[in-house]
């Protein structure tokens, strides 16, 4: 149920990020907070949540904004 709801958010914001290039910065930065805040919600409910694990969700939040970010500013 709760990548069902990543898939839906990420993809709203997905098709957002598509369709209003003019707002591409602040769809990306919102893209890779909530993957960032999906991530430590879900293992914080699963009760395993530990700072390498938010670590990760915050590296790999990072790397998907700067690719969007740099990809929008060439496009």
């Amino acid at each position: 149920m709760s990548y069902l709801i990543l898939a839906l958010l990420l993809g709203s914001w997905g098709l957002a990020y598509l369709y209003f290039p003019v707002n591409r910065l602040w769809l990306s930065v919102a893209m890779g907070l909530s993957y960032f805040v999906w991530g430590v919600w879900v293992h914080l409910l699963d009760k395993t949540l530990h700072w390498s694990i938010v670590l990760e969700y915050f590296s790999l939040a990072l790397l998907g904004v700067s690719l969007l970010i740099f990809m929008g500013l060439r496009a």
